[in-house]
């Protein structure tokens, strides 16, 4: 990734992804610009001239870039498509309707785009998390989840961080282990890191976490500093599925920290 693209529209939401843009983008020494799609010609440079006043106090300079397109969810995707661009979107604060809760435009890119989308939600918190030093990669076990890992390990080098893999193991689950349970626990994420350092030469750790998926997540990301978080999703009705449950748009609004969230082919 050469350059990241921060999607901003009208609204005040989405100048939380700035703060976000800023920070991937001066770690590798990429480049950063504005993107925003109106439909009609006529709007292209009231829109420029608004988010130029808007950003204005918003440190450093950034490029501007505004495209006529009748569909800016197709545009943000293509945009996103492209291997040297990364795309830096914000999700909503509104609860609790899934495409409410992370905003329908950012859904209808996700659903779209075959890179993953850099998001950050209400509680993002830019100034524990400026830098990326771990990749933390959540897998259960499927191939939706395992599809991230390319990814992952991609970010990961581009960013020179740790990779980590997170596991969520609901209660019920946990409670019918054996007594050597941790061991079976861990026996999973053990050969996964295992099979990343034969295939990847790279040195991986991982965590496993027990209770509520997202409750799970959210709390154990509370405590960290400059992570980023990746998750694949099904995409079936917005953010509604992903690698433990239900749970890929709660964890984009709780999170402290960057969410790098895909949808697989497969799942389209």
């Amino acid at each position: 990734m050469h350059t990241f693209y921060v999607a901003m529209d009208a609204t005040d939401h989405s100048l939380r992804g700035l703060a976000l843009g800023r920070h991937l983008a001066e770690q590798p020494g990429a480049s950063l610009s504005v993107v925003s799609v109106v439909a009609e010609a006529g709007q292209v440079e009231p829109r420029r001239q608004a988010l130029a006043t808007r950003l204005a106090g918003e440190g450093g300079p950034v490029a501007i870039e505004v495209v006529v397109n009748g569909s800016a969810k197709d545009t943000l995707a293509g945009l996103a498509d492209r291997e040297e661009v990364g795309l830096c979107m914000s999700a909503h604060g509104r609860r609790p309707v899934p495409e409410l809760l992370i905003g329908s435009v950012t859904t209808g890119v996700v659903r779209r785009a075959r890179r993953p989308l850099f998001l950050c939600g209400p509680r993002y918190a830019p100034e524990r998390h400026r830098r990326v030093e771990v990749v933390m990669v959540c897998v259960d076990g499927s191939s939706l989840s395992e599809a991230m890992l390319p990814h992952a390990v991609a970010l990961a080098e581009r960013f020179a961080a740790r990779l980590q893999l997170l596991q969520v193991i609901e209660s019920e689950t946990a409670g019918a282990l054996p007594r050597d349970g941790d061991v079976l626990e861990s026996g999973y994420l053990h050969g996964l890191a295992r099979r990343l350092r034969s295939e990847q030469g790279m040195e991986v750790d991982w965590e496993v976490l027990h209770g509520d998926p997202a409750d799970a997540i959210v709390s154990y990301l509370d405590d960290g500093e400059n992570i980023m978080l990746a998750m694949t999703t099904h995409g079936r009705s917005g953010l509604t599925q992903v690698v433990a449950g239900s749970v890929t748009h709660e964890v984009v609004h709780e999170a402290p920290c960057p969410v790098a969230v895909w949808r697989p082919p497969h799942r389209r």
